[in-house]
């Protein structure tokens, strides 16, 4: 079983024994301004971090062209939980009980959120997650995994 507990600020971020979501679960904190930068976001990375994102004053999001998804996500053999639309958007093929939770995301990007994309697709690879703390500390991870 992956261990959770708490680490040092610099130690690694594998996803494994230490995840990116607990990281900033850990680091965000009422009044923080936080800058990410991925591929894509879906509403259950919302889910997982909604308390800590709802506590942040303000977020800002450099987002992948969403065609690029199929780029990150080149298996065949495995089924997809998305399609890439005509338009370039996305369509989940599973609603679940999604609505609630994504009209709380809605909610929380047209009232937190400043969300910019890149037009270029297949071209953003790289991640990171930037926390800019209330109390003048910060955080970062940077990574492409």
């Amino acid at each position: 079983m992956p261990d959770h507990s708490p680490q040092p600020a610099g130690a690694i971020v594998d996803n494994v024994r230490r995840r990116v979501g607990d990281v900033l679960g850990e680091r965000i904190d009422d009044g923080a301004w936080l800058s990410f930068v991925f591929a894509y976001f879906t509403i259950y990375a919302y889910a997982e971090l909604r308390g800590a994102l709802e506590r942040a004053a303000h977020t800002r999001i450099l987002y992948g062209e969403p065609r690029g998804v199929s780029a990150v996500d080149p298996s065949a053999d495995q089924a997809k939980a998305f399609r890439l639309t005509a338009d370039g958007g996305i369509d989940l093929k599973h609603a679940l009980a999604q609505k609630p939770l994504a009209r709380a995301c809605a909610a929380w990007i047209e009232r937190a959120v400043d969300v910019r994309t890149i037009t270029r697709a297949n071209f953003l690879h790289g991640k990171l997650y930037h926390v800019a703390r209330g109390d003048g500390g910060s955080a970062a991870i940077a990574g492409s995994s």
